[in-house]
């Protein structure tokens, strides 16, 4: 060969090597009803022909208009793992939808739509932002600004308490934004007076909303007997916060069970996506809703509960003032074991099977703090719930 054709060749491979890789998708609403903001979760090992080299610089495309989208990578092999966008989609329609690599010169920025942090509080006073911590102890909680993990869309905010509890709270907003880098769960006087939101249920030693707990003889068992817990920030973007606990050694049902609880808050949404997996077999767990004061309940006796009223969400009843809350969670059938009403909560149990994935759905609504709510009494609520459990079907997707 001649040494003069080197240079062409290698543009020509230059070129061949930074083509644009484009996949045309189809995705379809399987429900039967409007969808706003359906997640699109693309697994991104199924894209055979999209290099692990060039999953970072893959874009979403509808109708010709880069969208959202973000890049996970779950199990921190530094690959990314998960493509996720949202899109609107009428009952049974199918929409197209292109995804392709691009250069960053090309790439649109996006703003953040939810947000998450666990914060330890340090001996010297200071905050210390981490991804990941545990503890052999149930000695985190006091350690922990907000008690444990926090995360937020527009809509509404969650935290988990890092004890033997778990339990899940809610943070309630009178306007839809992000507010948790502002407030950290505990705004001033002069942010209420701003219009921010607050702390709006009293948990106590109830399940709060979608909180994962063990069952025996009849009622709920904290997870107080194990080897390690953990509590982390899989994953936070633009569109998706993902966090979870893990527990190791779990002394439960006489085994040492290793459980893991994840929890998915997508933008625009005020439901969670909840993930069980566990080492082996668990016979009963049980989630729900808690009873709120003397409020009222709701259960189809298929997986689906709810909860209304209010309460002050702390003991303090004189700067306070009662919150109207509204709870559900939705576990499909197949997972379902049966429903109990105690004093405390309404609850699902549910059977694990080892190697499973068990998924379920909780939400909240904020009712008083709210300023666009527009759900004002129990039965309205109850009828959004049975109307969004019908509509938790994912989407289908084909290349």
């Amino acid at each position: 060969m001649n040494a003069r054709q080197f240079p062409l060749l290698l543009l020509v491979i230059a070129t061949v090597s930074s083509a644009a890789v484009e996949i045309n998708l189809k995705v379809t609403n399987p429900n039967k009803k409007f969808v706003a903001n359906a997640p699109v979760v693309i697994q991104l090992q199924n894209l055979k022909n999209i290099s692990s080299n060039e999953r970072s610089q893959l874009a979403v495309y509808v109708d010709n208009k880069q969208i959202s989208s973000q890049l996970d990578d779950l199990n921190k092999d530094g690959i990314q793992d998960e493509l996720v966008f949202l899109l609107d989609l009428k009952g049974k329609e199918t929409r197209k939808v292109v995804i392709k690599t691009i250069p960053d010169s090309e790439r649109q920025k996006f703003p953040p739509e939810v947000y998450a942090d666990l914060i330890l509080k340090t001996k010297d006073g200071e905050w210390q932002y981490l991804n990941e911590i545990s503890s052999s102890k149930n000695d985190m909680y006091n350690k922990l600004h907000h008690h444990g993990v926090a995360f937020e869309s527009a809509l509404i905010g969650y935290r988990i308490y890092f004890d033997n509890k778990s339990t899940v709270d809610i943070y309630g907003k009178k306007k839809y934004r992000l507010e948790l880098p502002d407030t950290e769960w505990y705004p001033t006087s002069e942010q209420i007076a701003a219009g921010y939101g607050d702390d709006v249920l009293r948990v106590l030693q109830t399940v709060g909303v979608g909180t994962v707990k063990g069952f025996t003889n009849g009622h709920t068992v904290h997870i107080d007997k194990f080897d390690k817990r953990t509590q982390r920030i899989v994953a936070l973007g633009n569109l998706r916060a993902v966090v979870e606990w893990e527990v190791e050694g779990w002394e439960y049902e006489g085994e040492k069970i290793n459980i893991t609880a994840r929890y998915i808050l997508y933008a625009r949404h005020r439901d969670v996506a909840v993930e069980v997996r566990a080492s082996e077999n668990i016979n009963q767990l049980a989630t729900g809703v808690q009873r709120i004061d003397a409020g009222s309940l709701f259960s189809n006796n298929k997986g689906l509960v709810g909860s209304w009223g209010a309460d002050y969400p702390v003991d303090d009843t004189i700067h306070y003032e009662k919150q109207t809350c509204g709870l559900g969670v939705y576990v499909p059938k197949k997972y379902v074991l049966h429903h109990q009403i105690d004093d405390a909560n309404n609850l699902v149990i549910m059977q694990y099977l080892k190697n499973d994935v068990l998924c379920f759905h909780f939400l909240a609504v904020a009712v008083t703090k709210e300023e666009e709510n527009k759900i004002h009494s129990d039965k309205e609520f109850f009828t959004f719930l049975k109307q969004w459990s019908l509509n938790l079907k994912p989407v289908q997707v084909k290349f």
